[in-house]
């Protein structure tokens, strides 16, 4: 034999080992025997159940101007409390472990109570037809402020009423103007009559502020009060 002969041969020899690792393969893949375990593992099974339970209902803030009350400060008129709902939910698992759940019916067993809370704020004279009618009338004004010795000694910080003194609360002559009276003054803004005074008779009215270098400031000046009540 030559050696070219030779050669293919064994080139031949080497191509039906190969044709026939490839046939055995596919045989093997094609057997009823994998496919018997294919079938062997079944797809992971979904279940679907109800499931209801109680939810609280957050409930909201609302916020609402007073005049009464001295500027950037605030009260809570009410205490809010939740509310609360019974939700039924759809829940789908997945081997055990839940993968969904959606809301299909809701009802709720009680209402959130809101809360308020009121706060004051310096403001600007009203239209004239929110004044028109109102009793106007003309005052000496001068400024005072927490400080004790402007207050008889009074170191609580609160005037007659029991409100805070500072800016929004005003001094009067309760026999001129009623405690708890609400009073718009012009170059001054909203205010309560929520204190008195010894020197305080009359048409004299003193202007609450926050410190004693603001209440300075006013000096002594008449000034136009508006009784809103």
């Amino acid at each position: 034999m030559t050696v070219n002969a030779s050669v293919h041969a064994r080139l031949a020899a080497g191509a039906m080992a190969a044709m026939g690792t490839l046939a055995l393969s596919s045989i093997l893949s094609n057997s009823p025997a994998k496919a018997e375990s294919e079938k062997a593992q079944p797809a992971a099974r979904e279940t679907v159940r109800t499931l209801t339970q109680r939810e609280p209902i957050p409930f909201p803030t609302v916020r609402r101007s007073d005049p009464a009350l001295r500027a950037n400060t605030s009260l809570t008129v009410q205490n809010g409390k939740n509310g609360e709902k019974q939700v039924t939910y759809r829940v789908i698992s997945r081997e055990g472990a839940e993968v969904r759940r959606e809301p299909i019916a809701t009802r709720v067993i009680r209402k959130p109570v809101p809360e308020i809370i009121a706060y004051g704020r310096r403001g600007s004279l009203p239209s004239r037809g929110y004044l028109s009618g109102r009793r106007v009338i003309e005052m000496v004004a001068t400024g005072y402020s927490p400080c004790p010795s402007e207050n008889g000694g009074n170191t609580s910080g609160r005037g007659a009423s029991g409100l805070k003194i500072g800016y929004g609360v005003v001094a009067v002559d309760p026999d001129f103007i009623p405690l708890g009276t609400r009073l718009y003054i012009e170059g001054y803004g909203y205010a309560i009559a929520g204190d008195v005074g010894g020197a305080i008779k009359g048409n004299r009215i003193d202007l609450g502020h926050d410190t004693r270098a603001e209440a300075k400031k006013v000096g002594r000046r008449i000034v136009r009060v508006h009784i809103l009540d």
